[in-house]
């Protein structure tokens, strides 16, 4: 089910009339407003396709008994118990990620295998967000058995609880639908904390209105109406484009991608927000990055903070060496890239922004060394123009359907002569907003005190209302979310 559908609008309200019943407020509020919460995100994930149902069962019924078992053992001090089930629950999750994900990727590359069971296992459904919820899965399982979540996970656990209701809260951190699908990837011990009797006194109605706003905005206004004319890149048209058709498509495909993901991540956090648990940001400027490094504190936050402490960290990180370093960086890269798809052009994605975070790691200790600290505007302008131009370039992978695709948009960009076509005025004109966006980022983390004032004025809520009346009026055709596929 998608957030900018009529469905999802009706089993919200319905969700939110429940949730907020006159006798949640009562001694078994927190019980009822759990279940609500996890039989709607049921009906969610399975709207499109209940047999998907079965898959996100046997992921959350085994984390959660895995993680209940773990939080007993911990307070038993029984160390070698807590390793097994660890080891135990590591291992199914990676199972079901590498059967349902990464099989046909692998079966592929074996030819000598019969075209029939070469077929049946490429012919295996690809299940929604299951890259998100495997991650949720072994994050709360490696948190609990580290203790960071202890005081919560000993309440779920203790007499007054009982271990049912451990396990029921376990499975509404896993299932919760806001985040269920595409995140942000919320880790246990933020959430945790936070799973107690809410009341509808208590939503913070400004920050949720402006959130919501702005996601959906940037999800239907400009992510869907950028969808319409970028496609042009995947098909056989492209040879009909020229050079600056290309460029500029390719421009509104880099605004595409994150008014889409950052849309999908600000709705996420909004209606979060309406059930009164709070998510982390997931996007902060990205645009604004003048290196890569910088880049990947911006974007896609919970992804890369998720890849440092469960993979770059456990693999050594920068402490065993400069070489290890640059090892650890291109690994976790890399794995990161086949995380969104298990396709070369993923993997060649990853690589890539590896070789590019190591070059400039390398770059900026070499600079440190000379004691050259200087950053003068045009150095920053220089930055700004090769990380902006190197992440686009690199989204390639992300919106070309194989590698051929890929090498015939190089091929064509260098073919001059051609007239710009009528579409690539439209994909200025809503990819500019993208930049304006990020415009206002800017003025917010330069000019702080101006930025303030602008903040509760009257030309805040005029931007908003006009926000609003864009999404009434001039929604694109509705468009499934980038994100969905991983």
């Amino acid at each position: 089910m998608l957030f900018n559908s009529s469905e999802f609008l009706f089993l919200l309200l319905v969700t939110l009339a429940l949730y907020y019943a006159p006798w949640s407020a009562g001694r078994f509020g927190k019980a009822w407003q759990v279940m609500v919460a996890l039989v709607a995100s049921v009906v969610f994930y399975g709207w499109e396709d209940p047999k998907l149902l079965g898959l996100l069962a046997i992921s959350c019924v085994g984390n959660s008994v895995a993680t209940a078992r773990i939080i007993v053992y911990k307070v038993q001090g029984d160390d070698e118990r807590v390793r097994h089930w660890v080891r135990l629950a590591v291992i199914l999750n990676l199972a079901l990620l590498a059967v349902f994900k990464y099989l046909p990727f692998v079966i592929g590359m074996l030819p000598f295998l019969p075209a029939e069971w070469t077929s049946a296992v490429k012919n295996i459904p690809l299940p929604i967000g299951i890259s998100f919820y495997t991650f949720h899965g072994i994050s709360m399982i490696v948190d609990v058995a580290r203790g960071e979540v202890t005081r919560e996970g000993d309440a779920m656990m203790s007499r007054g609880g009982r271990f049912a209701k451990g396990v029921r809260d376990i499975g509404f951190y896993l299932l919760f639908f806001p985040q269920l699908v595409a995140g942000p990837i919320v880790k246990a011990k933020q959430f945790w904390p936070q799973i107690e009797a809410k009341r509808w006194s208590d939503i913070p109605w400004g920050r949720v209105i402006r959130t919501l706003i702005l996601g959906f905005f940037l999800k239907m206004v400009i992510a869907d109406n950028l969808a319409e004319q970028t496609v042009t890149l995947t098909k056989p048209w492209i040879t009909d484009a020229g050079p600056v058709d290309l460029l500029l498509l390719l421009y509104g495909y880099s605004m595409q991608i994150f008014a889409d993901f950052a849309g999908y991540s600000l709705i996420a956090i909004g209606l979060a927000a309406l059930f009164g648990y709070t998510f982390p940001i997931n996007f902060h400027f990205p645009y604004l990055s003048t290196s890569i490094t910088e880049f990947w504190r911006r974007w896609h936050m919970s992804l890369s903070a998720w890849l440092r402490d469960y993979l770059y960290i456990p693999l050594g990180g920068n402490r065993k060496g400069e070489t290890r370093t640059y090892m650890n960086l291109f690994l976790v890269m890399f794995l990161g890239g086949l995380w969104h798809g298990a396709e070369w052009k993923f993997a060649l994605w990853g690589m890539l922004h590896g070789i590019l975070l190591g070059i400039e790691r390398f770059w900026n200790r070499k600079r440190s060394k000379e004691k050259i600290h200087t950053r003068s505007p045009w150095r920053a302008l220089a930055g700004w123009l090769y990380t902006f131009h190197a992440v686009t370039f690199l989204w390639l992978t992300f919106l070309m359907p194989d590698m051929n695709q890929i090498g015939l948009f190089f091929r064509e960009l260098l073919i001059p002569g051609r007239a710009i076509g009528p579409a690539i005025y439209t994909a200025v004109l809503f990819g500019s907003a993208v930049a304006f966006y990020h415009g206002m980022g800017w003025w917010k983390e330069h000019r702080i005190a101006s930025f303030n004032s602008f903040r509760g004025s009257w030309t805040e809520s005029l931007m908003y209302g006009g926000m609003l009346f864009l999404l009434l009026t001039n929604s694109g055709p509705p468009q499934g979310f980038i994100y969905f596929q991983f």
